[in-house]
């Protein structure tokens, strides 16, 4: 079902359903709260919410990973839209898309990019809320994840409309207290029936709110309440014959459990409170909550206690557990770099792919910093990220390690802060980037150098720029003699040689932070770092005494780095300095 506008008709109804409930500003409940933390953990998400939609609010009656956040305006909420499908509406990135990048949680905090939320379907079929989750970076649920989050709609549906029922059967059973009450008034016959009975209604409601039942141990009378019997799917005023018949909506081992508590009970005056299976009469297998105690009224022991269905939320929890148990096994079996490590460093947990990414095994990474297998240079660097996900609780980029094998690993990184516990640590993912890494820098090698001479070539000019913007340098342009006679007597295979003969002549005269550029053809430059006027000189008298060296005869002109000037005016300079000592030689040798 495509996105839609709800009609007022349907809104109205749909308010009043709203309303009816009694859910809205309500305290927190631990079963909403483990939904929440089950949906947020299912999809990955540091944020999922249990919203209900008024007429121009949306609450939060559950609230995973947004402390201090109660509710926004519905005009700025996702979920509004998300309410008008029955559908699961899930947004990538929520920048790009048109109905929400101006929202004021878009733009500002919390910055959403993805969201997919649920919508709370009631058995009417009108639509309150949603179920959501929502994350800082775009991204995309996978299949089990989207089917996960519907079924754990569904079950924190089931929880609201069991939440409206307990609340109207502790209403009935008020008013019946009240109606007994007045019967009480109509005749002094009815009295001793109409006490006991208000007496075992008002103690049920205490005890649980839901179904009582209550044993008389030394007559053998059972009383069940009819939520009771409603829970055991039996008819309203049910009453079993014998304990023995109570006692067999129980499968085993659960009967023999709760024999010995009831046991127990007698004995010691000691009360019970357990969750166990039970079958109904018409064969449907549920959890229920059983409480009691024994207590003595009027003279005689009595057992009294209360039921409560339970099944969603023992659903819930066996959803979240399962929840906790596919994790482990992504983390045990993932593809993916996966590790947790706390404010120094230091590794708390790493998973088989991350070890093997290193060529280490996990014990051997277990309790040792990050830094360690950094080189000294990175250091400085690593601490600065520790003070930037703990500050801001979300980090990423590219990590260097240091594998067995000597050799450097590059993980890219997508860090979070899990600060929930006693003692917050960071949740690290990551991708082995290595062999991409090797291969950009190969490309970026390949194409600021001359493949013939292994020289910079004119591209790099423009990273220098970057990287000496302002500094001191010296730029010397060379020009070979009579290079067009080479190759045109020996052949351009001899011209080729004597290129890279001379690049070596030049790399051997200079220092590994000088730079040597085939500029093009039978043209080089030199750029020495750092350079004043008298290092240039120093410089270029060396070259002149091993000119002899150079496999052919060449041409030169140098300039020294005025401020505020680009080293490529700077190389022009050098250039027209080669240039006017070429036509000063070629005037000499005319006049003579």
């Amino acid at each position: 079902m495509g996105e839609t506008v709800l009609d007022r008709e349907y809104e109205a109804e749909r308010l009043q359903r709203l309303l009816d409930l009694r859910l809205l500003d309500t305290p927190a409940e631990p079963l909403f709260d483990a939904l929440t933390r089950a949906a947020a953990e299912l999809t990955g998400s540091p944020v999922a919410l249990v919203t209900l939609i008024e007429q121009d609010r949306q609450w939060f009656k559950s609230n995973y990973g947004l402390p201090g956040a109660e509710s926004t305006t519905r005009s700025t909420a996702m979920c509004d839209y998300a309410i008008r499908s029955d559908e699961l509406m899930e947004v990538r990135d929520a920048r790009r898309d048109v109905r929400f990048s101006r929202f004021e949680t878009v733009v500002g905090e919390p910055h959403v990019r993805f969201y997919a939320g649920a919508p709370l379907t009631l058995s009417s079929g009108y639509r309150i809320g949603t179920l959501c989750v929502f994350d800082t970076v775009p991204r995309d649920l996978t299949d089990s994840q989207r089917t996960a989050l519907q079924q754990l709609a569904k079950a924190t549906v089931a929880a609201i409309e069991l939440r409206a029922q307990l609340m109207k059967n502790q209403e009935s059973l008020t008013r019946n207290a009240l109606e007994l009450s007045s019967q009480l008034q109509r005749g002094a016959a009815l009295e001793r029936r109409l006490r006991a009975s208000e007496a075992f209604l008002e103690r049920t409601g205490k005890a649980a709110g839901v179904g009582g039942f209550e044993a008389d141990l030394d007559g053998g009378d059972i009383l069940w309440s009819d939520e009771t019997c409603r829970i055991h799917e039996v008819p309203p005023g049910f009453i079993p014959s014998t304990y023995e018949e109570a006692y067999s909506f129980y499968p085993e081992p659960a009967r023999g459990v709760i024999q010995q508590a009831v046991q127990h009970a007698v004995e010691t005056s000691e009360g019970w409170d357990l969750e166990l299976p039970l079958v109904t009469r018409t064969g449907r297998p549920i959890w229920v909550r059983t409480m009691g105690n024994m207590e003595v009224l009027e003279g005689r022991r009595k057992l009294v206690g209360a039921f409560q269905d339970v099944t969603l939320r023992h659903r819930a929890v066996e959803a979240m557990e399962a929840s906790e148990r596919r994790f482990r096994k992504i983390f045990q079996f993932s593809l993916g770099l996966i590790c947790t490590h706390d404010a120094d460093g230091m590794v708390l947990s790493i998973n088989p792919a991350a070890a093997r990414s290193l060529g280490m095994e996990v014990s051997a990474l277990l309790g040792r910093p990050l830094s360690t297998f950094m080189r000294a240079e990175r250091h400085e660097q690593f601490q600065a990220y520790l003070a930037r996900i703990y500050g801001d609780g979300i980090a990423s980029g590219t990590i260097e390690l240091i594998a067995s094998d000597g050799g450097l690993r590059y993980w890219n990184f997508h860090n979070v802060l899990d600060d929930e516990g006693d003692e917050p640590y960071v949740l690290a993912h990551a991708q082995d980037v290595t062999a991409q890494y090797g291969q950009e820098r190969l490309l970026r090698e390949l194409s600021q150098r001359d493949p013939l001479t292994n020289c910079f070539n004119r591209r790099y000019l423009l990273q220098l720029e970057t990287l000496w913007a302002q500094a001191p340098v010296a730029c010397v342009a060379f020009d070979l003699d009579h290079f067009k006679q080479v190759n045109d007597t020996h052949g351009h295979q001899r011209g080729d040689e004597v290129l890279v003969g001379f690049a070596e002549f030049l790399q051997r005269h200079t220092r590994d932070r000088d730079v040597v550029v085939r500029l093009g053809g039978d043209e080089f430059a030199v750029l020495l770092a750092g350079a004043s006027e008298e290092g240039l000189q120093q410089w270029l008298s060396r070259v002149r005494a091993d000119a002899d060296q150079a496999p052919i005869g060449f041409s030169k002109g140098a300039a020294v780095r005025i401020p505020g000037e680009t080293l490529e005016q700077t190389l022009a300079n050098a250039d027209q300095e080669l240039y006017r000592k070429r036509r000063r030689h070629r005037s000499r040798v005319a006049g003579d």
